[in-house]
Order: structure tokens, then C-alpha cells, then sequence
């Protein structure tokens, strides 16, 4: 019980402190951060969603872009920080239900099933707190508490040698993850751009939990 305590502890800290400064991940204004932003909505933008839960919102940005979208969004982050950031800069936005909660003992089915969930560069952040199991058991959670034809956006970037929980088969392990829990891919591609003079890559995969076990034929942009 001690680790997992710890493992809380260590994660709101690390990401509180985080927040707490001006730009953190300076991922205001950056090219590569806004355009994915976009990316990722055009891909959801097809339907209209009742309940949207997102996990890892940040400051909120693209909890914002997804209220036109939806009836309501419930949108988490583990920073207090975070989320004051998040509700000041969201004001007039009444659909929009920003939490401080650590997904990680969140129970998603408590409060009805999702239409979408949105989970963007943070389940490698939990890889890196928690054991592969609690990590494995939050996502079939999360398949469970999915509305039946409904949607889940993972989106991680491919790092570097060096960027230890970025490794591409790490993040390639993570999208497994969810299709192993039951979730069949609908779009996959890969998202290039430029942060900081560098390209990069983001692995952007939108699952989705077939209707009565009705087969959907995958989509695979480029």
C-alpha cells in the first residue's frame, strides 16, 4: 500500500511543480502543440458526443476546443495548478467541468458511461509512476465505463534516445495496451511537425468499443 501512496504522492508533485511555472513543456504558442491540437479535433469533430471524460487536461486547451462538440466534458488533471489555470482561462465556458483528481484512483463508471475519452502525451507519465498492472487495469476500467460505439483519442509524441519514457516501442506498447482491453482502431497516423527547431512525431489513434460485437473496417490515414 506504501508504494502506491507513494507513487500518488510523487505524482502530484512532480506535476504541481510543474504547473506552477509560466510555460510549462512550453507547449503555449508552439507550433507543433497547436497543430496537433487541431489535428486531434478534426479527427473527433464528425459526431456530436454527450459525456466526454479527458484525462491529463493541462491547462485546458483542448478542453475548450472540445466543448463545441459535446454536451458536457468532464476534464482532470492531477495539478491544482493545472486546473486554476485551466478554469481562469475558460470563463464563459459552461460545459466544461474541470477537477483535480489523479485518474489513477478516479472511478470512471461512477458516474455513467462515456460517449469519448481523451487521453493525450499521459499514460507514459503514469507508466512511469505506476506498475504495468494498475496502469493495465485503469485502461480496462476505462473500456468498461465506454459507452458501447464509443470513442477513446490516445496521443503520444515519439521521443529520442534520451527520452526515456518516450521510446517509440514504449508508446507502441501503450496503444496495444487498449487494443488488448478490447478497443478496435478506427484511425491511426502519425502527426509531424516542428517544436523548438526539432520534428517530431506524435502517434495520434482513435479507438473505438464496437456495438454488440458489430465489426467496424479500420481507417488508416496517412
Amino acid at each position: 500500500m506504501g508504494g502506491r501512496e507513494n507513487a500518488d504522492q510523487l505524482a502530484q508533485a512532480t506535476f504541481e511543480e510543474k504547473w506552477r511555472q509560466a510555460n510549462p513543456w512550453e507547449m503555449d504558442g508552439a507550433e507543433f502543440d497547436l497543430r496537433r491540437y487541431e489535428r486531434q479535433f478534426a479527427i473527433l469533430a464528425d459526431r456530436h458526443y454527450e459525456r466526454v471524460l479527458e484525462i491529463g487536461c493541462g491547462a485546458g486547451h483542448f478542453s475548450r476546443m472540445l466543448a463545441p462538440i459535446a454536451d458536457r466534458v468532464i476534464a482532470l488533471d492531477i495539478a491544482p495548478s493545472a486546473i486554476a489555470r485551466a478554469q481562469a482561462m475558460s470563463a464563459g465556458v459552461e460545459n466544461v467541468d474541470f477537477r483535480v483528481a489523479n485518474v489513477m484512483a478516479y472511478e470512471p463508471q461512477a458516474e455513467g458511461r462515456w460517449d469519448l475519452i481523451v487521453m493525450a502525451e499521459t499514460i507514459y507519465c503514469l507508466g512511469w509512476l505506476y506498475s504495468c498492472f494498475e496502469v493495465g487495469w485503469l485502461v480496462a476500467e476505462l473500456f468498461a465505463a465506454t459507452q458501447s460505439g464509443g470513442r477513446f483519442l490516445m496521443v503520444n509524441t515519439y521521443g529520442g534516445e534520451k527520452d526515456y519514457l518516450l521510446r517509440p516501442w514504449l508508446i507502441d506498447t501503450y496503444r496495444d495496451l487498449l487494443r488488448n482491453v478490447g478497443y478496435k482502431t478506427e484511425v491511426e497516423e502519425r502527426f509531424s511537425a516542428v517544436k523548438n527547431g526539432v520534428d517530431l512525431q506524435a502517434l495520434v489513434t482513435l479507438f473505438v468499443k464496437e456495438s454488440n460485437g458489430e465489426a467496424l473496417s479500420n481507417r488508416q490515414c496517412r
